[in-house]
C-alpha cells in the first residue's frame, strides 16, 4: 500500500524532467525517465532529508553508502512530508537492530561485560544513534522503535559507573547461585573477595593478593567456578605456575577440591616445549648443560680458556681488568668521603696485585704500572722523614723506587673543585705543601687528577710524564698477569658473571637495535661495552654449541614459543589464561602470555600477584608488569584479596609499614584474621662476641618458652631465614639446636627460598652491612643491570621487598638479630622511625644502645672498634686501612668517647662513668700533661721542641 505520491513541480515538468516518488511501508520507490528505482528502508543508512530550493523541493538519502539526490519536487511537500521520513525509516530499522539488542541485553545480564564487549557495543551504537537524530521529536513511532531509540541512547550515555552497575549485578546473581560451590570447594568457605576475584571475567584481570591471602584458594576456585558454569571446557583452561613444584602443588589441589585431572599447570618452559612439540611435530631435545649447573659452569670456564688463548681476547680481557672490571662511581655521587669509602670497601676494589686503593683512579694508576713492569710501592712512606707532631708522616700514593719518582693523584676536577665533603682549602693548602716538599728535598714528582681520569686521559697523561723523566717500561707478559688474577680469583668471579651473562643475554630476547640499547641506556656505557666484547663470543661459542648438538635451552624453550605464536604457527586452543605469581613474570613470558591471548578472540587473562613479593629482578622479573599492569594488556578489572589468614595484626602492620616506604608499591590495606594486643616483631641486639647467651639462642629459647605457655606442644615450625645461605648455622650447628630444643622444627631458609612458606615463628640472621651486608651493597655491573628490567628508583626497592617477605613468613612472631656496631640499615631505619616492634624483651650492652655515638670522626662512616697495639688500647675505623683514623678511649672506664664539637668536648658513652676532655681546636685529641703551674690539658700533637706543633691549652 502506498502512503504518499510525490510529484515533480511545474519547474520540472517544463523542462520534461518528470518525477514520481512513492513512500509505503517497505522504502521509496522513484520513477524518473523510464526508470524505476526501488530502496528499501533497511538499505537508507539514515532517514531521507526532504528540503527546499529554488528549483522546489530535494530528497536525498544515502543507500549502502551511496548518495542519491532527487530535484525539482512540489515546493510545499517538504513542509508536508519531512517529518515524517524518520517515522517509516525509524519503525523498519527498529526491526532490524531487535538481534543487536537482544545480544547487548545477553552480555549485560548473563555475562560479566568485558571491556571489548563494551567497546563493541559503544562502537556500534555511536554509529547507529547518528541515523536517530531527533527521533523524540517525530510523532508516529512505533512502541518498538521508541522503545529501541531509547535504549540506544541509554548506551550511548553509558558511563563507568553504569557499567560498573552492570557487572555488580551480574557478580551478585553468579555469587548467590554458586553459593554452595564457593562454600564448599575449599576446606573453609571462601570470602567474599575471594568469590569476587572468581567470577571477575574481564578480557584481562589482576588479582593483588597480599602474603597468605589465599591466593591458591581462589586459583582453584575460579577454575573450579569456569568448569561448573560451562564457561570453560577443562581443556580450554591454561594454568602457568613460576616453577615446578608450585605447578605440581596446584595440580595435586586441582585434582583433590575438584576431581579434575583435565586442568593441568604448567611452568613457563614445559608450555614453550609443547608449543614448539606442537609446530615442529616433535619434542626438541634439552641441552644436557642445563641438568647440572656445575656442568654448565665448567663448560663455559672451558670455554673461556680457549678464547683466552686468542691474543686478542686476552687483551681485551686485561684490559677489562684493568680498568672496567669495577663499577667506576665518581666522588662526586657521595655523601661523605666516609661513604665513598664504605663503597670502595664493600665491593672490595683492589689493584691487580691485591692493593686496597682509596680511589677508583689509583686503582687504575697501580694496574697500568703494574702491567707496564714498573716497579711500584703503593704508599709508601716519604724517604725523608717530614713528621711533625701535628702530622704524620707523609705518605705519596704511590713510589718508584728504581727511579726516585713520586706519583700523586689528585680528586680535582678541571676548575680544582673537590668534592663537596672535602675541605677544598685544606686539600689545596696540602697539595702546595707537596709540591713544596718535593721541590725541597728534590725528588721526583708526577701529579695527575681526577679530571684526567674522567676524560680517559689519565694513563696517556701518567706515560708522557714517565717517559719524559726516562722510566722504562718492560710490559708483564699476558700469561703471567692472568696468572696472577687466577690466583687471586677474579678470572673464576669474572667467568661466574659471563657465564650468567649468556643466559640473561638470551633471556633478554634482544636484537641488534636491543643491543645498541642496552649500550647507550645503561650506568656506564664504556663498561658495557667491554663487557659485551667479552661475552658476546662465548655466547656465539655457546649458541654453536647448541645448534652442532641439536639441542635447545631454557631460555630457546620461551624464545622460540613465542616467535611460533607471534607468527601465527601454532594456534591457541584455551579461552582462559591463568597466571600465578605474575610479580615474579618476565617482559619475553609477559610477551608469550600477550601472544597467545591475543591469538584467541575472546580469550580472558587472569593474573594473581603481589607487587609486595616482587624480588627475582636479577632472574629478569619485571614488577611494573604488575605495577602498570593495564599499560602492558590493556583495560583491566582489579581486585584485591586484603585478609590474610598467615599472619597477625603486629607482624602486618610492621612489615607494610616497612614495604609502602616506596611509593612505586601499590597500597593494600592488609587486614590479619589474628589480632593481637602487643608487638610480635621483636630486635635483639647483641653483637658475636658478647659473654653470656648468643643472640640465636635468646630468640630460640623465648620461642621455646611460648610454646609451652601455648600449650601446643607439636608443629612449631621455626625458619632460621637469611640474605644468604652461608650466614645460617652449618649442618652441624643446626642439629646441635634441634637436640638443644627439642620442641621447635627448626629449618634453615635464604629469605628467596622461604618466599611462599611459613612457620609459627621466623628468626631473621644476616642483618649487616657491606657487600654481602642486607640491603647488600654490592654494586651491580652495568652490562647486568642493562640485561635485567629497569630497577624502581627508590633506594634499594628490592631488598625492601625481600625483607617484607621475610618478616611475613612468621605466623605468630620474629626475631631480628642485629650487631648495632655493624646492623643493617634497614633495623636502624625501624628503630629510629620508632615501628610498633618490641626492643625491651632483652637486656642491650651498653655499645649496642649507643652505637651511633662510636661513629669515625675523620670519615663519619666507620665504626670505630677496640684495638690493642704495643701502645696499649686505642679504637681504630672498621673502614682501615682506607680509613687510618684511630681514637683513644675514655681513661677512666676504657669505653668509646663520643664528641661534640660544638660544645669542644668528648664524653664517654657510659653515662655512669661521665668522664670527659676537651678537644682541641684543631680537631685532635687532648692530653692532660704536668706542668710547673700544675696540670693543663695540650693537644696530643704538642711537643715543647718541636718546630710545628698545635699550641692550643686548656687549664684544667
Amino acid at each position: 500500500m502506498t502512503f504518499w505520491t510525490l510529484t515533480s513541480n511545474p519547474l520540472a515538468r517544463f523542462f520534461k524532467k518528470d518525477l514520481l516518488v512513492q513512500v509505503d511501508n517497505d522504502g521509496i520507490r522513484v520513477l524518473q525517465d523510464e526508470t524505476e528505482n526501488q530502496f528499501f528502508w533497511e538499505q537508507l543508512d539514515s532517514p531521507p532529508m526532504f528540503t527546499l530550493a529554488l528549483d522546489g523541493g530535494n530528497l536525498s538519502f544515502t543507500a549502502e553508502g551511496k548518495p542519491y539526490r532527487y530535484r525539482m519536487l512540489g515546493y510545499l511537500l517538504p513542509f508536508k512530508y519531512a517529518k515524517h521520513f524518520i517515522t517509516f525509516w525509524g519503525n523498519k530499522n527498529a526491526e532490524r537492530l531487535q538481534s543487536f539488542l537482544s545480544d547487548a541485553y545477553y552480555q549485560c545480564t548473563a555475562t560479566f561485560i568485558r571491556d571489548s564487549t563494551v567497546n563493541s557495543i559503544r562502537a556500534f551504537v555511536n554509529e547507529e544513534i547518528q541515523r536517530w537524530k531527533g527521533w523524540d521529536k517525530v510523532e508516529g513511532l512505533s512502541e518498538q522503535a521508541k522503545e529501541t531509540a531509547n535504549k540506544l541512547s541509554n548506551i550511548h550515555n553509558w558511563t563507568s559507573s553504569d557499567i560498573d552497575k552492570i557487572r555488580q549485578r551480574y557478580l551478585q546473581k553468579q555469587l548467590t547461585h554458586y553459593q554452595d560451590f564457593f562454600d564448599s570447594v575449599e576446606s573453609n568457605p571462601l570470602t567474599q573477595k575471594q568469590r569476587i576475584a572468581c567470577v571477575t571475567d574481564n578480557d584481562n584481570n589482576l588479582l593483588l593478593a597480599g602474603a597468605g591471602t589465599g591466593k591458591t584458594s581462589v586459583m582453584v576456585g575460579k577454575t573450579g567456578y569456569l568448569v561448573k558454569s560451562e564457561q570453560a571446557k577443562p581443556s580450554e583452561i591454561l594454568m602457568l605456575a613460576y616453577g615446578r613444584i608450585a605447578a605440581l602443588e596446584m595440580d595435586e589441589r586441582i585434582k583433590e577440591k575438584l576431581g579434575l585431572d583435565d586442568v593441568k599447570a604448567s611452568t613457563f618452559h614445559s608450555l614453550g616445549i609443547k608449543i614448539i612439540s606442537d609446530v615442529e611435530g616433535k619434542k626438541p631435545s634439552l641441552s644436557k648443560l642445563e641438568d647440572s649447573p656445575k656442568a654448565k659452569a665448567e663448560w663455559m670456564n672451558d670455554q673461556i680458556e680457549t678464547l683466552m688463548r686468542d691474543s686478542d681476547y686476552r687483551k681485551a680481557l686485561l684490559e677489562y681488568f684493568s680498568s672496567y672490571y669495577y663499577v667506576d662511581k665518581s666522588p662526586w655521587d657521595f655523601s661523605s668521603q666516609g661513604a665513598y669509602l664504605k663503597y670502595l670497601n664493600d665491593n672490595d676494589i683492589r689493584s691487580m696485585r691485591g692493593e686496597q686503593v682509596k680511589s677508583f683512579g689509583e686503582m687504575v694508576i697501580a694496574n697500568w704500572l703494574f702491567r707496564k713492569g714498573i716497579n711500584y710501592q703503593y704508599e709508601a712512606k716519604y724517604r725523608i722523614d717530614v713528621a711533625t707532631e701535628e702530622y704524620r708522616q707523609y705518605e705519596p700514593d704511590f713510589y718508584l723506587p728504581d727511579y726516585d719518582i713520586y706519583i700523586e693523584y689528585y680528586g680535582t676536577d678541571e676548575n680544582g673543585n673537590t668534592a663537596p665533603y672535602v675541605n677544598q682549602e685544606r686539600y689545596h693548602q696540602s697539595i702546595a705543601w707537596k709540591r713544596e716538599t718535593h721541590k725541597k728535598y728534590e725528588t721526583g714528582y708526577v701529579e695527575v687528577f681526577y679530571h684526567q681520569h674522567k676524560k680517559g686521559r689519565l694513563l696517556n697523561a701518567l706515560e708522557q710524564e714517565l717517559l719524559s723523566r726516562n722510566v722504562d717500561v718492560n710490559p708483564i707478559p699476558d700469561d703471567v698477569l692472568l696468572s696472577n688474577l687466577e690466583k687471586m680469583g677474579q678470572v673464576t668471579e669474572l667467568a661466574r658473571l659471563l657465564t650468567a651473562l649468556v643466559d640473561m643475554y638470551k633471556a633478554a630476547c634482544l636484537d641488534d637495535s636491543g643491543v645498541e640499547r642496552i649500550i647507550n641506556e645503561s650506568l656506564d656505557p664504556k663498561q658495557t661495552e667491554k663487557a659485551l666484547e667479552l661475552l658476546m663470543p662465548l655466547y656465539h661459542s655457546y649458541q654453536r654449541y647448541l645448534h652442532d648438538h641439536q639441542v635447545i635451552d631454557f631460555n630457546d624453550m620461551i624464545g622460540k614459543a613465542l616467535d611460533y605464536v607471534q607468527t601465527g604457527r601454532f594456534s591457541s586452543p584455551w579461552k582462559y589464561l591463568l597466571v600465578d605469581e605474575f610479580q615474579d613474570i618476565s617482559e619475553p613470558r609477559a610477551r608469550l602470555v600477550k601472544a597467545l591471548r591475543d591469538s584467541t578472540p575472546g580469550c580472558s587473562l587472569f593474573c594473581v600477584g603481589d607487587d609486595w613479593q616482587a624480588i627475582y629482578r636479577f632472574s629478569g622479573a619485571d614488577v611494573r608488569l604488575t605495577t602498570e599492569f593495564s599499560n602492558y594488556f590493556g583495560p583491566t578489572s582489579e581486585t584485591t584479596l586484603d585478609m590474610t589468614f598467615r599472619f597477625n595484626n603486629s607482624i602486618g602492620e610492621v612489615a607494610t609499614q616497612f614495604v609502602t616506604q616506596n611509593p612505586v608499591q601499590l597500597k593494600k590495606d592488609i587486614k590479619s584474621l589474628v589480632q593481637v594486643d602487643k608487638p610480635a616483631v621483636s630486635v635483639i641486639r647483641q653483637s658475636s662476641d658478647e659473654e653470656g647467651m648468643s643472640a640465636l639462642d635468646k630468640a630460640l629459647t623465648s620461642i621455646a618458652n611460648q610454646v609451652i605457655t601455648s600449650k601446643q606442644p607439636s608443629k612449631n615450625k621455626v625458619y632460621l631465614l637469611a640474605r644468604y645461605w652461608y650466614q645460617l648455622p652449618d649442618i652441624h650447628q643446626l642439629r646441635t639446636l634441634k637436640h638443644r630444643y627439642p620442641t621447635l622444627e627448626i629449618e634453615n631458609q635464604s629469605f628467596h627460598a622461604s618466599k611462599g612458606k611459613e612457620a609459627e615463628y621466623v628468626v631473621v640472621l644476616g642483618l649487616t652491612t657491606g657487600k654481602h651486608g642486607f640491603p647488600s651493597e654490592k654494586q651491580t655491573p652495568p652490562l647486568v643491570d642493562a640485561l635485567l628490567p629497569q630497577g624502581d628508583k627508590f633506594t634499594h626497592a628490592e631488598e625492601r621487598r625481600l625483607f617484607y617477605v621475610a618478616l611475613t613468613r612468621a605466623k605468630h612472631k620474629a626475631y631480628l638479630l642485629a650487631d648495632m656496631m655493624d646492623a643493617s640499615e634497614f633495623v636502624t631505619e625501624l628503630l629510629k622511625k620508632k615501628y610498633p616492634i618490641e626492643t625491651e624483651e632483652f637486656d642491650v650492652s651498653l655499645i649496642q644502645l649507643e652505637a651511633e655515638k662510636i661513629t669515625c670522626h675523620s670519615c663519619g662512616t666507620g665504626i670505630l672498634r677496640p684495638k690493642v697495639g704495643q701502645y696499649g688500647k686505642f679504637l681504630s675505623c672498621s673502614l682501615y686501612p682506607r680509613c687510618k683514623h684511630k681514637e683513644t678511649p675514655c681513661t677512666k672506664c676504657g669505653s668509646p668517647m663520643s664528641r661534640d664539637i660544638k660544645e669542644g668536648f668528648q664524653v664517654c658513652i657510659d653515662t655512669s662513668c661521665g668522664d670527659e676532655r676537651p678537644i682541641c681546636k684543631c680537631g685532635n685529641e687532648m692530653k692532660m700533661r704536668n706542668g710547673k703551674y700544675g696540670k693543663f690539658w695540650s693537644c696530643s700533637t704538642y711537643r715543647k721542641s718541636a718546630d710545628k706543633n698545635c699550641s692550643y691549652k686548656v687549664n684544667c
